[in-house]
Parts: C-alpha cells; sequence; structure tokens
C-alpha cells in the first residue's frame, strides 16, 4: 500500500528516514473509519495478489474458542438487529444524542480547538481560523484580510494559527504547501535539513535537482535523496482525508463495551474486518528465489507485494489494538456513564486519555476519529465522550453533554401551558448545585433544537 507521490524523487532511502514513512501510513491506518477501512482493504486485495482472506479451517479454533471469544459472541447476540444509533436505546438517551453524522474537517477541528481550554477571545479566533480553510484544509485567506474581517490583530490571529497548525491531521492550516510539509515534517521529527529543503527548495526537488539542493545546504547528495523521498510520502491535502458527503452505510461500531461486574469490558468487533493472511503459495515462490525457470522481476515484485500486505496487517492490527486500548481508557475515566447513563458524562479531555495510554494526544485524535462504541444506552462516537464541562456545588464534574441533557430533562417535564424561560431554567441548574449563566442555557437549548419558552407555549 501506497500513499500517493506528488513529486517525482529518487527510491533511495535511509535506514532512519525510512521509518518516518512508515509511521505516516500507519498512522492514516488508524484515521481511517470502518467503512473506509473495509474499502481499503478489498482495493489492496484487488490489488495484490499476496494477500488473501483466509478458509474457515485456516482459523485459529482455539481462539474462536476462548473466553473472550464467548463473550463476544454472547454480547453481539444480544444487539442482532442493531443497525444505527437508536437501537438499544434505554430510557434517557434523546435521538439527538445518539444520532451520528459524517465527521467534517471543521468538527474534527472544533473538538480539538475546544479541548484547548483557550479563553474566549482566542477560541473565536480560532473558529475563524477553522471557519476560513479550504477543502483541501489550507488558509488561503491572507492574515491581513482575517484580521480586517474579525477585528483582530494580525499578532493575535498568528498566535492562535500557530496553535491549529498543531492539530490533527498533520499539515492543516498552512497557507502553502511549502508550509503545509514543513509543519508534517516538524511533527515527524524529520530533522532540520529535510524541513529546509520542504520550505525552501520545492522547485528543485520537483526536477530532482538534488545536486543543487546539496550544494546550497553544504550536505551530501545521498542525504538530501533520503529527504526528499521523506518528503514525498507526505500528505499535500491534509483537508482530503474529510470525506463531506453523507456515509449511505448503517454505522458500524467499532468496539461493543459491556458493563460486567464492577467493571466495563471492551470488545472489538471482529466482524467489520475480514481476517487477512499471506498466500502460501506467493511466500514459497518468494522464499525459493531464483528457481529453475523463475524470473528475477517476477521474484522481485512478489517480494514487495509480500512487503506490502505484511505492512497492511500489522497496521491493522495495531489500529485494532490502539482502538480498543483508547474505548478502554474512555471506559475507566467514565464509569458513571455505563453505570447509570448519559447525563452523568463528565468532563473529559483528549490529554487525559493520552497520558493514561502514555501516547501523544495527536494518536488519540486520529483513534476517535469516525470510530463509534455500541453501548447499553446506544451507539456512540467515540468523540462524544469527550467536552470541556463544570464542576457542582458538590464538587461533581459534569461535561457539557451532561449539562444538555439535565436541561433536556427539566424542559421534557416542565408544564405545557408555562414553560420555563432560560432565567428559570437557570434557577433550576443552580438549584441542584450546578450554576450556569441565562446566556449558556440559551445557548445549549438552541443546541438541543429546543425553541425558546414563548415559541414552545406557541406550537403545543
Amino acid at each position: 500500500m501506497e500513499l500517493k507521490p506528488t513529486l517525482k524523487t529518487a527510491p533511495s532511502v535511509s535506514q532512519q528516514l525510512v521509518l518516518s514513512p512508515r509511521l505516516y501510513q500507519s498512522l492514516s491506518v488508524l484515521r481511517l473509519g470502518a467503512h473506509d477501512l473495509q474499502k481499503l482493504i478489498q482495493e489492496e486485495l484487488d490489488n495484490n495478489p499476496t494477500l488473501e482472506i483466509p478458509e474457515p479451517a485456516d482459523l485459529d479454533d482455539e481462539a474462536a474458542h476462548s473466553a473472550e471469544r464467548e463473550l463476544w459472541e454472547d454480547y453481539r447476540g444480544a444487539n442482532r438487529g442493531e443497525r444505527g444509533p437508536g437501537a438499544g436505546n434505554r430510557e434517557g438517551a434523546t435521538a439527538g444524542e445518539l444520532a451520528a453524522s459524517p465527521v467534517t474537517l471543521t468538527e474534527h477541528l472544533t473538538l480539538q480547538l475546544d479541548l484547548e481550554n483557550l479563553e474566549d477571545r482566542k477560541r473565536r479566533i480560532g473558529l475563524s481560523i477553522i471557519g476560513s480553510l479550504d477543502d483541501d484544509g489550507y488558509l488561503r485567506e491572507p492574515l491581513a484580510s482575517l484580521s480586517e474581517t474579525i477585528a483582530r490583530p494580525a499578532a493575535e490571529i498568528e498566535e492562535v494559527l500557530a496553535i491549529v497548525q498543531h492539530f490533527d491531521p498533520p499539515g492543516v492550516a498552512a497557507r502553502n504547501l511549502a508550509e503545509c510539509l514543513a509543519i508534517q515534517l516538524e511533527q515527524m521529527d524529520a530533522g532540520e535539513t529535510t524541513i529546509r529543503i520542504a520550505r525552501d527548495f520545492l522547485p528543485e526537488v520537483a526536477r530532482s535537482a538534488h545536486a543543487e539542493i546539496a550544494k546550497a545546504l553544504s550536505v551530501s547528495t545521498a542525504r538530501v535523496r533520503h529527504a526528499v523521498d521523506l518528503i514525498r510520502h507526505l500528505c499535500p491535502s491534509p483537508g482530503s482525508l474529510f470525506d463531506t458527503s453523507p456515509p449511505a452505510a448503517a454505522i458500524i461500531p467499532d468496539v461493543y463495551a459491556r458493563p460486567d461486574r464492577n467493571r466495563v469490558r471492551i470488545l472489538a468487533n471482529r466482524e467489520i474486518l475480514p481476517s487477512l493472511k499471506l498466500s502460501q503459495l506467493y511466500k514459497q515462490m518468494a522464499e525459493a528465489g531464483k528457481g529453475e525457470g523463475t524470473d528475477p522481476e517476477t521474484i522481485r515484485y512478489i517480494k514487495e507485494k509480500i512487503q506490502e500486505a505484511s505492512r497492511l496487517i500489522r497496521d491493522i492490527d495495531q489500529r485494532r489494538a490502539t482502538v480498543t486500548k483508547v474505548a478502554r481508557a474512555i471506559a475507566e475515566a467514565q464509569p458513571e456513564f455505563f453505570s447509570k447513563g448519559p447525563e452523568h458524562l463528565r468532563p473529559l479531555g483528549l490529554e487525559e486519555i493520552a497520558r493514561r495510554l502514555e501516547v501523544h494526544p495527536s494518536t488519540i485524535s486520529r483513534a476517535v476519529l469516525g470510530k463509534y462504541m455500541s453501548t447499553p444506552y446506544g451507539v456512540f462516537e467515540f468523540r462524544f465522550f469527550f467536552s470541556a464541562g463544570y464542576a457542582t456545588d458538590h464538587g461533581e464534574g459534569l461535561s457539557a453533554t451532561a449539562v444538555k441533557k439535565r436541561l433536556a430533562g427539566l424542559i421534557s417535564a416542565e408544564d405545557s401551558s408555562r414553560p420555563l424561560s432560560d432565567q428559570k431554567l437557570a434557577g433550576l441548574l443552580a438549584e441542584n448545585g450546578l450554576s450556569i449563566s441565562r446566556r449558556t442555557v440559551a445557548k445549549y437549548r438552541e443546541a438541543l433544537g429546543v425553541p425558546a419558552s414563548w415559541e414552545r407555549k406557541k406550537t403545543r
């Protein structure tokens, strides 16, 4: 499996640099949702003869009868017919909360922006930057023009832009191709020489003028070739990773979460992806090497395809393991959600899960993108479990989602002839130890799709 290059380059690469494109490819697989990964696997099966789906007899019988497998089969059977986010609802989970929608670039970046906990002024600038990105994820509008539009100094916009440029996907919010590539290289710790080549020598890279670059930077031509090979694996259009068209297929949960005594059992949904293996026939041909009547070019081709297939299998296994670990960490961080329901969701940031798993927050950001968890309260996208929140007078932390849930409960229980005003709703929440402003109540009410009190009275 190869990422599409945009620049013609030499194929040589050192051991140190070849790992970075490999990691980049692995992270690309991690970012994919179930539907997109299924499409990728089918493409690889069609194009790579060394990749196969094993026959049933090839599967490990012992693994199929393990305790975890039996538990998963039992839970899967209990959820047969679950075709969408509303299936299996318990009382208290609203359709709006369970509704799943395709993740856009704007939504993905806004989630990360909200988790930065920036002051309101900077957050508004961040939203303006995100709203100004084109479909490729670039900020084409000059900062001076954006400064006039939002009436903020260009220096402040530059400061917030630097924050957004560190979000996932790598290279987002760049102002040109050179900056996009340089941002990705910086996040990969590719080294100053490689970053300088991306920033200052793209025309030379395009015409493979390695000697010119080497002379200008006083480095060896081999080092330039290595750097260029790394650059060609980067993504020149970060926004293109996000499909803006809504998915036609039913939602597929990546994991199942099942309360089991005093903990939550997380089980990977192994039905969403086929098991893959290397073709025994092609492995034997590759191991035989220059056999009788065997074309060396054919053997080289087979070995390359085996390497690609092996990488894909490893990447898929790593994706499954990472997504399962993230889901388990979410379950450990949100115990009251699983025992009491969505209204008890607490504030949770990507950084907390990253600390639990000892990985970078950007890895968590990729792992939650487009992934779904089936719970006793319905199917939720992973990002549902992340939000900023509030502290009650009793010291309890509540996420913004949980606050909306409580607000929806108050509205649903109100007297239809005397609907509650936003001020009254704020007062009732305060009586229960949750102090938020009338303005915040109005914002959350509108997010729930609930009209103002005078309109609710009129429409009932």
